[in-house]
């Protein structure tokens, strides 16, 4: 019953929002900042024979952490404890949002009490489309100063491929 009222009053506002003169492009406010795509990257940590490392009880999901400039994000590996019809696409699989300046974004992952690795993202900005959003562009991954492979990703097999995955042989 929340989520249908959250969605009534959410889509009351989008209707209500004209597009005169005191609006931008897109009938957005002059100097609203609005953020309605998040692009995210996805981590999966494999031993050498291609085991998740998570999976398999190496490290605990629910104890790994990420932090970015002073910032701690927690969970970043969901389960079905947390979120029921959990995708399998994303079970076991560090999650984390994209965002930062140009260039190299330093991401340190602690993946329990002993181990804390370091992940940096290059990323660009891509050109703005007719309303001012952009989608970053991922130049380059390395996690433990090694350089990664980076595959676009999709949750689900219909979802437009914005974020992107990397597999971390440890």
């Amino acid at each position: 019953m929340k989520n249908i009222v959250l969605c009534t009053v959410a889509l009351l506002l989008a209707l209500s929002c004209n597009t005169d003169d005191v609006n931008g492009a897109c009938g957005i406010p002059d100097g609203a900042i609005i953020d309605p795509i998040t692009q995210t990257i996805y981590i999966e940590l494999v031993d050498t024979n291609g085991n998740n490392l998570i999976a398999n009880g190496t490290y605990n999901g629910l104890d790994i952490t990420a932090e970015k400039d002073g910032f701690i994000i927690r969970p970043v590996v969901f389960d079905e404890t947390q979120f029921s019809n959990l995708p399998e696409s994303v079970k076991d699989i560090i999650v984390l949002p994209l965002f930062g300046e140009e260039d190299d974004n330093t991401w340190l992952l602690n993946l329990n009490e002993n181990v804390t690795d370091t992940l940096v993202v290059n990323i660009k900005h891509g050109d703005p489309d007719a309303c001012g959003f952009f989608l970053f562009e991922v130049l380059e991954v390395s996690y433990n100063e090694i350089e990664q492979d980076i595959e676009p990703f999709a949750v689900f097999d219909t979802d437009s491929k914005i974020d992107f995955k990397i597999t971390v042989v440890k």
